[in-house]
């Protein structure tokens, strides 16, 4: 049975579906705009070269490889996108955008199902336009838009099932299936379809029923798991012997399910609430309004979904914390991207926090007078609106990759990038992609002083090279082959190249630092201390060092 105390809004909102619309309309024009402010970076590109690939079944090869430690969803309907859409940075990050919006309409209709429209619009706008996470990750050619969107689903599902009671054949199967979509997108998806699967039996537990169908509909799903295991472990080898997440510290956990973070929202919301509310405190006494009460009851069927509801985010409210410990016990996986499904908690907290503070009596009458309590929540709306267009106008982007690499002059040598991340990004824009190249050289890599990067990248290089022989094997060697070939050339390394970096770093704090989690210690073992060459320091550009390499 529907909420009753809903029909009024119902009837005066005709339109309220608007406003998702126009928060998905918001998001893209941030995505546009970021875009057109940055290029791809090391992690894009790791997409990139996947979903560009001409051939599917080389596509399937390369996703064996050890390269993207990922399922393979996104990158299998990444690539029918890129065909579709083209590999242009607009075009991949939009594909992420597109997900962020799938995901916003699904979290705000769930919502509507058991909030009035101001505190479901809240609980959304609030979450959707300004959290960092999603904001940053809007624009971005990674799979985490294509997360929030699954499991958008199985959220929406969750209400559904819980709302009817029974589980029907048909929900059964699409609800296996959506499950196994979330497992198949992300690592961290199985954390989020368990705590879908627990959200489920602890929200039975509190009412005293037991549902095995709609347990069995989820658990069935993680049986498609078997098919991911041959990939998984090839490319988990890449993590040995050491990945490059550090373990996190009791300060990383705090930063991140803060307020003060911004990763899940702005804490400014939480206080526009509260003086919305007070607002329409002061309203009601003006008006002599004393009788209208604060919120009007909701029914048995609008309290049984509110707790599901509630149970449902204090889940995945929990599942950073789990992965904290797991972090802290077994094996680092803790980064907060990974964690982005979490948001969903936050626009479920704040529609209900603002179904209890904001006065839906007084939004529903229809005296004109109270217009004077609907008028800053119209305003607060607009804000959140503007916010992802602003800060796509703030954003800082960088300069095309090497664009100071002649600064010192020498633009015929050949120039050797120490880590990936630049030798990817000038490999893919630079006119003269040929001039770079990233040394191989395992007893380097491995070394401890290397930082946690070290093995990690010397392994996905090495894939790259094997998987990718037309674009990179003139660009990968070896440490032999490249000296064999050239005398003299630049190499572009951190700025403290002459000292030894320390052993890898177990504070995220500092991991944080490039320099302390990633060392590369190719100079340091072939040429430093090698009296065939003589090192010479050009100066530094953007915190790097330019170094001139002589043979003697």
């Amino acid at each position: 049975m529907k909420k009753s105390s809903d029909e009024s809004i119902e009837k005066i909102y005709k339109g309220e579906y608007l406003l998702p619309v126009l928060i998905i309309i918001s998001l893209v024009i941030s995505c546009a705009i970021v875009s057109s402010k940055k290029y791809f970076w090391n992690d894009e590109l790791y997409s990139y070269y996947f979903l560009s690939d001409p051939s599917f079944s080389h596509l399937l090869q390369a996703f064996g490889d050890k390269i993207n430690n990922t399922p393979f969803l996104y990158f299998g309907l990444g690539w029918v996108w890129d065909k579709i859409f083209g590999s242009s940075e607009l075009s991949l990050r939009m594909f992420s955008s597109l997900g962020m919006g799938i995901a916003c309409i699904l979290v705000w209709q769930t919502l509507r199902q058991s909030y009035n429209f101001w505190a479901t619009s809240l609980g959304t706008l609030a979450v959707f336009c300004t959290s960092n996470l999603i904001l940053s990750q809007n624009a971005e050619a990674r799979m985490y838009g294509l997360f929030m969107a699954v499991c958008a689903v199985g959220f929406y599902l969750f209400n559904q099932i819980n709302e009817e009671g029974k589980i029907s054949r048909t929900q059964s199967i699409l609800n296996t299936f959506t499950h196994i979509t979330i497992i198949h997108t992300h690592l961290f998806g199985v954390f989020y379809s368990a705590g879908i699967l627990f959200s489920f039996w602890l929200r039975d537990r509190y009412f005293k029923i037991f549902r095995t169908q709609v347990y069995l509909s989820i658990l069935i799903s993680w049986l498609s798991i078997i098919f991911y295991i041959p990939a998984f472990l090839n490319q988990s080898d890449a993590g040995n012997p050491r990945a490059w997440l550090p373990v996190p510290t009791v300060r990383n956990l705090l930063d991140f399910i803060s307020f003060s973070s911004g990763d899940f929202f702005k804490v400014s919301v939480l206080i526009a609430i509260i003086l919305i509310a007070s607002w329409q405190i002061l309203c009601r006494s003006l008006l002599n309004s004393q009788s209208l009460q604060a919120n009007q009851r909701e029914d048995q069927s609008s309290k049984r979904q509110t707790v599901s509801l509630l149970i449902f985010a204090y889940t995945f409210l929990a599942i950073p914390i789990i992965i904290w410990v797991i972090s802290r016990t077994i094996k680092p996986i803790f980064w907060d991207r990974y964690m982005i499904p979490s948001t969903l908690s936050w626009a479920i907290l704040i529609a209900h926090i603002s179904s209890i503070l904001i006065n839906s009596s007084l939004i529903k009458s229809k005296r004109p007078s109270y217009l004077l309590s609907i008028f800053p929540l119209i305003l607060l709306s607009f804000l959140f609106l503007l916010n992802p267009i602003v800060y796509g106008k703030f954003y800082q982007g960088k300069a095309l990759p090497g664009t100071h690499d002649n600064t010192y002059g020498y633009e015929n040598l050949p120039m050797v990038m120490q880590t990936s991340h630049p030798f990817f990004e000038r490999l893919h824009y630079s006119p003269n992609r040929r001039r770079y190249y990233f040394i191989l050289d395992e007893e380097a890599s491995l070394d401890p002083a290397s930082g946690q990067f070290g093995s990690q990248e010397y392994k996905h290089m090495d894939a790259y090279r094997r998987v990718y022989p037309e674009l990179f094997s003139q660009q990968i060697l070896t440490s032999d082959e490249f000296l064999e070939k050239f005398d003299r050339f630049l190499i572009l390394d951190y700025a403290d190249y002459e000292k030894s970096c320390p052993l890898p770093v177990y504070g995220l704090e500092k991991a944080r630092n490039w320099e302390d989690m990633h060392c590369p210690q190719w100079v340091e073992k072939r040429l430093l201390n090698n009296p065939n060459y003589q090192v010479t320091h050009l100066g530094d550009i953007w915190g790097e060092a330019i170094l001139l390499i002589e043979k003697k």
